[in-house]
């Protein structure tokens, strides 16, 4: 025997309001009829979630699971009964992106959410995480998509992976074929501006052996900085995903480095409260792109 949707509502309401009379009420249906979808369930389910005290009803151990089950059960199809249309999803929308992040997937996520989504009008701020977090606690933006974000006890974070990230050179720099700090540290370096994800990176792999960087050189846009480097001005850390075309043309070179360049996560992040149909709209689009781009692990 299958176990029934009617069934469990039955269940659920007659678990919630203690009496079968009660929930029959609230179904509006009659009260032999709860009773009789109650000993369907029993028999679907081969145990009692309901017991006789006295003259009321008792959760079972096992009752007690199935309630919260029923739960989650009705609150997803709630929201898909509630769903809106791509119509009703319409006005702006306030969204953060790391750029590293948004230089690779933002093109592929701004056009998929012109398609799907027409009347909705994105509103973007492309910038370090360390730039764009302030903005979303202080509610200036909707939804951002960051590296290494922090907790917060009013905000939602959701991980979507991590992006390979490594140290970049050109192949004009003679480095060996395991790169450690000692044979880089007289180097220039380019790195974004102190207290951003990417100055961390870069100090603390020097700092794993003691070491500080003769010269580093800030530049406050990852993009750009990609550029100086791919252009041999400068070593610097950054997605691999920058690089592909030079890679390709055989121009730099990712390190192999001692020790390594942990892979960097990326999280979406949103206030508790703001999870509304177009923030939904969003993530499920993005969530969409990431996986057809094969971009994070």
């Amino acid at each position: 025997m299958r176990v029934t949707l009617a069934q469990l509502e039955a269940f659920y309401w007659t678990a919630t309001q203690s009496s079968v009379e009660r929930a029959a009420e609230v179904l509006s249906i009659a009260q032999p009829t709860v009773s009789l979808r109650l000993r369907g369930l029993e028999d679907a389910l081969g145990y009692k979630p309901l017991e006789r005290v006295g003259r009321g009803l008792k959760l079972t151990v096992r009752g007690q699971d199935l309630l919260d089950e029923c739960r989650t059960l009705f609150a997803s199809i709630e929201k898909i009964a509630t769903k809106p249309t791509a119509q009703e999803l319409a006005g702006p929308i306030r969204l953060g992106f790391a750029e590293g992040f948004a230089m690779i997937c933002l093109p592929r996520i701004v056009s998929r959410l012109h398609s799907e989504y027409p009347e909705l009008q994105p509103e973007l701020m492309v910038a370090t995480s360390a730039e764009v977090e302030p903005e979303l606690h202080s509610l200036r933006l909707d939804l951002a998509f960051l590296v290494h974000p922090t907790e917060h006890e009013h905000f939602k974070l959701v991980p979507l992976g991590t992006q390979e990230t490594s140290w970049i050179a050109s192949k004009s720099f003679d480095l060996p074929s395991i790169v450690r700090p000692k044979d880089i540290v007289t180097l220039p370096i380019i790195s974004n501006p102190t207290g951003s994800i990417n100055y961390r990176q870069m100090t603390g792999w020097f700092a794993s052996a003691g070491l500080k960087p003769s010269r580093v050189d800030f530049c406050n846009s990852v993009s750009m900085l990609a550029n100086l480097v791919n252009n041999g001005v400068g070593l610097g850390i950054y997605p691999n995903k920058l690089a592909e075309r030079q890679l390709s043309e055989g121009t730099v070179t990712v390190l192999q480095t001692d020790p390594p360049i942990a892979d960097t996560p990326i999280y979406a992040k949103y206030h508790r409260e703001s999870r509304k149909a177009k923030v939904e709209a969003v993530l499920t689009t993005a969530t969409s792109v990431l996986g057809e781009l094969d971009y994070l692990k």
